[in-house]
This record gives C-alpha cells, structure tokens and sequence, in this order.
C-alpha cells in the first residue's frame, strides 16, 4: 500500500484541479468554437480561417499555463519547496475556470443551435481532446496542447463524421423530395443576388389570395434548409410552395432546382454580393440564370428584373425561349412595365400595365407600406408573378398589398414613445440596398427635424471590391448622415478614410452593442438610428479567448 504524505497529497489535489479547470475550460471553448464552425456551415478550411482573422486561438489560458511552467522550473532550479508548486497549481486552476466562467457567459448574435449533427461533433472532439487533458494531472504541458488544439478536434470530429452525416442527408432529402412530388402544389423559386427574401414574402402575401401558400420565412435558400421545412411544415392543404434559392458557386441554384423541380421562377437583381465566393459579377449572373432556364427548359415562365438583362446569361436566355421569360421594371421595353411609383407619406402607389402580346394593354394599380425605393421593384415582381400564375386574382391583389408586413430586418421601422425611431436593415447585404437605406434614414430625419444616425460594419464577401465599394459607400453617407457609427473599423478601412476625408470621422466601436450603448445617452427623441447590415459574429469582432 502507498503511504502520501500531506505535501504528496496537496500536489496530488492540485493536479486534479488543474486537470478539472482545464477540462472545463475545454468544454465552454468547444462551444464557443462550435458557434463559429456551424456559422461557417461547418466547413473545416473557412473555419481554420476563421480561427486566425477572428483569434479563436487560445491566449489566455496559455499565458496562464506557460507562467505556471516557468514558476516551477524556477522552484525547482532554486531548490524551493514543492508547497509552492502546489499553490501555484491551486492558483492557475482558479484563474483558469474565472476565465471558462467569463467566455461561457459571452452572447453571440446567432447561439449555437445543438443540433444532433452539433451534438455529435463536440462529442467527438471532446474524445479527441480528452487524453492530452487528462495527461494535465503529470504536467502544464499536456494542458497548453489540449487548449491550443480544439479548433483541429473540430474539424477533424467533422471530417469523421462526415460519410456518416452525407448518408442523414440524403435521406432527409429524398424524403422531402418525395414528399414535395407526392403533394405536389405549383412551385416557385426566388433567386438573385439581394431582395430575394423580400420579394418572396410580399409574394406570398399577395399570391395568398389565391390559394394556401407554403414558404419558408426568414433566409432558408438551401437544399437541408428546404428540406426541413418540407418534412415539418409542407400540408395537403398548400396550392402554392415558395423556395428561396441562394447559390454559394455556380451549380448551385441548379441543385436547388433538381430538388424543387419549379414551375416558375423570379431573379431579383445582380450585384456585387458575394463576388467573394463567385469570382466575379458574371460567375453570379450565370450562377443566378439557372433558374431561369431550368424552368424555360420545363415549360414554366420566368420573371425576372430589368436589371438582370444587362447580363449575357438572361439575355440569351430571353431569345431562346422567347415570351417566357418576362421582364419587370420602369423601362420603355418591360414586358410588365412599373408606370409609376409615387410615395405617398409613408405609402407606395404603384402602377403596372402589361405590355405582353395578348395582354390588351391592363394596369394594375397597388399601394404598399414599404419603406425604400428598392421595394418598388421587389413589389412589382411579386405582383406581376402572381398577377401571371393567376390572373383571376388581379381586381383582388390591391386589396392586401397595403397591408403587407414589414419584412423584419430589412429596413423595419421600430418606435417607441419618447425615443428615436429605429430603422432596421441588418440583413441588407448589398451596395445598392445600404445606399437607398441611408437616404430613406436622412429623409425621414429631415422630416422629424433630428438627426440622420447611421451604425454600420459595411458589408461582407466583395472580395477584390471590397475597398472600392467602401470608399464610394463612405463617401455618399458623409454626405446625407449626420453621425456615423462605424462597427470594427478596422474591416472597412477605405469606408472610414472616405468619412474623414469628407468630414464625417465616423465614432469607432467594437460591435453593435457597444454602439447601442453609447446611443442609449446620445440619441433624441426627433433622431432616426439606422442599424444597417449587422454582420454575424464571425465578421463583426475579433475576441481574445
């Protein structure tokens, strides 16, 4: 049997709450890089890159385990006696689960959701970690591996796991494709670079009128995102299903439409949003023109924007299958041509005539409570579509679009008695969208006799554009708003540049709620506070774990 004595028994205890600090620490880290790795829709490169811009590496805690190392080097060498070690043991432990307390108490915008695929993944990479943790009881060494590593156990659990999760999906998938042919109701797919989700909910107000209308709220534009609400929600009862289709590279919007197989289908808009990904504005349009022609390829009718014809894809699409592919917007030339779109106060009166051989010339004239001259051409389409999937509905339609939601988070108007008026645009994404908020902002600012305030981190994924729509973006805010609240500045260098250059050095802040903050004491009743494009946790600050 083996006697310890009191000095082998504190350093014994002192190891074991070094192991046990570090293995909580360990298991909030793996949550918080879990958050991070399912906002990078679990994609191990772009979560690696993640790691170094946002520093999800370990500093802290390392800090605190290599000062540990170096005081019992020093007792050692010094001859002192090993009751400091245990104290200096006891010590780290605490500093370390203070700083596992803190980080666990830290609120991202977008929480991890534990989804069984989460689950399974910090599980794994729990076990992966679990050894050089437990190895803590022998050394501080063991420790600082296990802390610096979790964000490999991550991904390494996913890649695992990966042959297994590939085999869930495609049969969730094929079970809610199955599902979708068996009820079959006519089906629709929205796409373009922004307006997309807008379009879709003005669309299924209005084409409610016809008949039950199933679609997706929010920004579900994916094949496992479809497929969850098809399983879920997708009744008999539904004539009409709406899909949101989003493209991550070109061959997307066309694996969205094997999937949903569309009747008809909707493009919004080109843009610059997600050049990142794409390359180029030409990749998205052609990556966006695939709907469009699965659905002339079917039979169906597209309806799509003006804008999007200054592209080749659309335009040659538009000669193939001619007089099924319908345009929409205020040009002479428009199939379904917007005559007028007046504001009236708060409220758009909106008038379309069709033009199309066999159309006879109709109008249809309709108000909407939508804030943003954008919301003309998202109306429109909207209308137009379902004006053209049935057009009994047409005397019925200006009946409800004065009713029409507000979509939420883009530019939702939010007031309160006695305080300034919120315009909410934090899913606005594009360059043409922030500037038509930030004048709808300075306008109603004008109106209440306040100040025009604008908080905003810029905007995601322009990639090689990135400086020059943030110059040209900073620029035209200086000119119209009053204060600017610039999010991690230094993401959008050139957007801050352009705001002093042009008199308006913006007010820095780390994050949205520390500009909340500061607005809670600086803001009037008369004043108008945009909150324009709340980028995700990955994008918005970098931490210091």
């Amino acid at each position: 049997m083996i006697h310890l004595g009191p000095l082998q028994i504190a350093i014994l205890f002192a190891s074991l709450m070094l192991t046990a600090a570090v293995a909580r620490l360990a298991w909030v880290r793996l949550n918080t890089l879990l958050s991070y790795f399912q906002q990078e829709e679990y994609d191990g490169g772009r979560f690696l890159g993640a790691v170094r811009r946002v520093r999800l590496y370990d500093v802290k805690a390392s800090l605190v385990l290599l000062a540990l190392m170096i005081a019992t080097a020093v007792s050692v060498l010094a001859g002192m006696t090993l009751w400091w070690i245990a104290t200096g043991m006891v010590l780290a432990a605490a500093v370390i689960v203070w700083l596992a307390q803190r980080e666990a108490s830290y609120r991202y915008k977008k929480p991890l959701v534990l989804t069984e695929r989460a689950r399974r993944i910090r599980k794994i990479a729990a076990l992966i970690a679990a050894f050089p943790i437990l190895c803590t009881i022998v050394g501080s060494l063991p420790a600082l591996i296990a802390i610096q590593i979790l964000p490999l156990t991550l991904v390494i659990a996913n890649a695992l796991l990966k042959p297994g999760q590939e085999r869930i999906n495609r049969d969730y998938i094929e079970e809610a494709g199955a599902k979708l042919e068996r009820m079959n109701p006519v089906r629709i797919g929205i796409t373009g670079s922004f307006g997309k989700t807008t379009t879709k909910h003005i669309f299924a107000e209005v084409l409610a009128v016809s008949g039950p209308v199933f679609y997706s709220r929010g920004s579900i534009n994916t094949v496992l995102g479809l497929t969850r609400h098809i399983r879920e929600r997708l009744q008999w009862s539904h004539r009409y299903f709406i899909a949101e289709m989003g493209a991550y590279g070109i061959g997307s919007v066309r694996r969205l439409c094997d999937f949903v197989h569309p009747d008809y289908g909707i493009v919004t808009a080109i843009g610059e949003a997600h050049t990142e990904r794409f390359g180029s504005v030409d990749n998205i349009a052609k990556a966006k023109s695939e709907l469009v022609e699965d659905v002339c390829e079917n039979g169906g009718t597209a309806i799509v924007s003006t804008q999007v014809l200054d592209y080749a894809p659309f335009r040659d699409l538009r000669a193939r299958y001619d007089g099924q592919v319908v345009s929409v917007g205020p040009e002479e030339d428009a199939d379904i041509r917007i005559v007028s779109a007046a504001l009236d106060q708060a409220d758009w009166k909106i008038v379309l005539i069709d033009r199309r051989d066999g159309a006879g010339g109709a109008t249809l004239e309709y108000e909407l409570p939508l804030l943003g001259e954008h919301n003309v051409t998202n109306s429109a389409l909207a209308v137009a579509a379902a004006w053209i999937i049935d057009p009994s509905i047409a005397n019925r339609i200006p009946l409800v679009t004065p009713d029409v939601e507000q979509v939420p988070h883009r530019l939702q108007k939010r007031e309160s008695p006695g305080e300034a008026l919120v315009l909410d645009d934090a899913y606005n994404a594009n360059e043409a969208g922030f500037r038509n908020a930030v004048a709808v902002a300075a306008d109603l600012a004008r109106q209440r006799g306040g100040r025009a305030i604008v908080v905003t981190p810029g905007i995601a994924e322009l990639g090689l554009e990135h400086d020059r729509v943030h110059a040209a973006l900073g620029e035209y805010t200086a000119g119209l708003a009053d204060m600017v609240y610039a999010v991690n500045p230094s993401r959008i260098g050139s957007f801050t540049k352009a705001l002093v250059t042009n008199g308006k050095p913006p007010i820095e802040v780390a994050s949205f709620a520390d500009a909340r903050d500061a607005l809670r004491a600086e803001a009037r009743p008369e004043d108008v506070i945009l909150y324009e494009n709340d980028l995700p946790d990955l994008l918005e600050e970098r931490r210091l774990l």
